[in-house]
């Protein structure tokens, strides 16, 4: 299992691809429990969506996380 994998957990990462482990998302919960990933990005670049469609496998803004 890779360093990445290891830090957002296997199911999470397959399941949301690069989002899980980015420096610019946050993760907005609703009230029935699902998890949104908020790009942060999107605030100052149009480029980037608000709410990208999961699971999003490459992305020219992607930072790691420290």
């Amino acid at each position: 299992m890779s360093e990445q994998a290891d830090r957002a957990g296997a199911p999470e990462l397959r399941r949301v691809g690069l989002c899980a482990t980015c420096a610019h998302r946050r993760e907005v919960p609703n009230r029935r429990g699902s998890v949104f990933y908020l790009c942060r990005l999107s605030q100052s670049d149009p480029a980037y969506p608000r709410y990208p469609r999961l699971p999003v496998l490459s992305c020219a803004g992607y930072e790691h996380e420290r």
